[in-house]
């Protein structure tokens, strides 16, 4: 692996299963509430178990992980009480992001907004939920990373693995993605013309409208189903 520098950087054997497992489960590809086979993972990556077993021990430390003595792992499942914390959480922090970002947004920033959004708008004419997701992502930790708030910035960070392995409920609805554009794009103008009012407001509508969607009779697809209680006391 190459640093920085363009020099070699040893990655220790059982960092890079870990990694890649815990990416697999990140994207989906390991599902939620899955079974996890130690011996599947070793053959997969070709490293014998104790790299797998020791990545296993820290995603269940993480809690993306379930493991339970003498019985194994399972992926552990986002429900829609887990989302419903975040997103009301979210709702706090980070309108309050998006005002500060209105406050102090530069014309580097407004770039990248621009950009983002323009990226947004073409794949939603497309149709391609996945690609959108990402995007609504990055567009959020955009709004973070320009208010230039370290501890509030690290707090919203700590919701990315949820957020990343959960997939909108709006994108589920018909005009689900042109909804998300269209207050997307809202806050996005709020904060270019440095209005911290209104881009807090909006953000709160914004997540607020999440918060609804989880409530609606989607938000009991299986990607919600309730986590295992297997292991747990």
């Amino acid at each position: 692996m190459n640093g920085d520098d363009g020099q070699d950087v040893y990655v220790p054997l059982s960092e890079l299963v870990y990694r890649q497992i815990r990416r697999a489960i990140i994207r989906g590809e390991l599902s939620q509430g899955a079974d996890i086979s130690e011996t599947a993972l070793a053959t997969k990556y070709g490293v014998s178990k104790t790299p797998v077993r020791e990545a296993l021990r820290r995603l269940s430390q993480e809690r993306l992980v379930v493991v339970t003595p003498h019985k194994g792992a399972t992926v552990s499942s986002v429900t829609a009480a887990d989302l419903w914390e975040v997103y009301v959480m979210r709702s706090r922090l980070e309108s309050l992001a998006a005002r500060i970002a209105a406050e102090r947004v530069t014309a580097e920033d407004a770039s990248a907004l621009r950009a983002v959004l323009a990226e947004m708008e073409a794949n939603t004419h497309t149709g391609d939920r996945e690609t959108i997701h990402r995007l609504n992502f990055a567009l959020h930790e955009l709004i973070w990373k320009i208010s230039r708030t370290r501890l509030l910035s690290q707090t919203l960070s700590t919701f990315k693995d949820y957020i990343e392995m959960s997939r909108s409920t709006l994108l589920l609805t018909r005009r689900g993605g042109h909804v998300l554009l269209e207050e997307h794009s809202k806050i996005v103008h709020a904060i270019l013309r440095k209005d911290p009012n209104r881009a807090e407001t909006l953000m709160v509508k914004h997540l607020e409208h999440a918060i609804a969607a989880l409530r609606s009779p989607l938000a009991e697809r299986p990607a919600f189903t309730e986590r295992r209680t297997r292991g747990r006391s």
